[in-house]
């Protein structure tokens, strides 16, 4: 249960950071089956033209990989729906 708070605790904390830099949010998936969210995994390791940057340290720190099908859906979603 302690994992559980700190995910949501962590989810909530990439929440703001992405509301605080909205430019940003083009880089984050979300599932449009379990509204899951976490960074595009062919996210360049540089986002912007300023040197020291720390865009990509924090949207990795804060959102897990998340690639999404070509009907947006995550893995965990799309094996589900593909057993039906």
């Amino acid at each position: 249960m302690g994992q559980i708070i700190v995910k949501r605790q962590k989810g909530n904390e990439g929440e703001k950071y992405i509301n605080a830099f909205p430019k940003l949010k083009k880089w984050i998936n979300e599932c449009l089956c379990c509204h899951e969210k976490g960074y595009n995994p062919s996210m360049p390791d540089k986002i912007t033209t300023v040197d020291g940057s720390l865009e990509v340290y924090f949207i990795k720190k804060y959102f897990k990989p998340l690639p999404l099908n070509e009907d947006g859906l995550c893995p965990q979603c799309e094996k589900i729906l593909n057993k039906k």
